[in-house]
């Protein structure tokens, strides 16, 4: 279906020393590779092309995306092939390198990992009764405000960067606010699954420092 656009591609831009590679990836259009591990992509998702740049596995530069194919689309390749040729990216620090900076500068231990982490969302997500409220910091924060979540997906709990969470709090101990009109208080009715919680934990050998003032349950990724 795309072998005529992958033609094109290859006759109109000038990819200098860049090395196509081959794929089995059939989302995956083009893959170009140069010295460093750095690449150029372009992949099909839903009938729009997505492009962009990658060093060692990892994105580097933002994605661009097209549903039409005509000069100006090829212009925007050929400038940021350009970028690749001209060294841009060739030391450009990955998402994980930039977490190990500043694990070795902030002296961080780590107390999770992310088969740990993926045990926890699991029992969050699946066998918890109810959606327990949340908080959660990355080590890329430096200030934070509290903000209390209750949905354990992918976009929700750091898109599961779990290499970057600093903490999470839970706190099974909560009230839920429940609206009876203008002109009445809300009812609020608390709610405790902190044996459910701690029993999950157990189960997955995961550890935990209650916050006594707070009410919450911390899980350290780094301290």
């Amino acid at each position: 279906m795309y072998s005529k656009l992958i033609k094109q591609i290859k006759e109109k831009i000038d990819f200098g020393s860049g090395i196509l590679q081959a794929t089995d990836d059939e989302k995956m259009l083009v893959d170009v590779k140069w010295k460093h591990n750095v690449h150029f992509i372009i992949k099909v998702f839903y009938g729009t092309l997505w492009y962009y740049v990658t060093r060692n596995g990892e994105q580097v530069a933002m994605t661009y995306t097209a549903r039409k194919i005509d000069d100006i689309f090829f212009k925007s390749i050929q400038h940021l092939v350009n970028d690749i040729k001209d060294g841009k990216f060739n030391f450009k620090k990955t998402h994980s390198e930039k977490v190990a900076d500043i694990i070795r500068e902030k002296r961080l231990v780590g107390y999770m990992n992310n088969t740990k982490w993926k045990e926890f969302v699991h029992a969050m997500d699946e066998e918890m009764s109810v959606d327990v409220p949340y908080d959660l910091k990355t080590i890329f924060e430096e200030c934070h405000d509290e903000f209390f979540d209750r949905f354990y997906d992918c976009e929700s709990f750091n898109y599961y960067d779990f290499k970057s969470i600093e903490w999470v709090k839970v706190k099974p101990k909560f009230f839920e606010s429940i609206h009876k009109g203008m002109l009445i208080p809300d009812e609020e009715i608390p709610h405790d699954y902190t044996k459910e919680f701690i029993d999950l934990m157990k189960k997955y050998s995961i550890s935990y420092k209650y916050d006594e003032i707070n009410e919450v349950y911390i899980i350290y990724g780094y301290k």
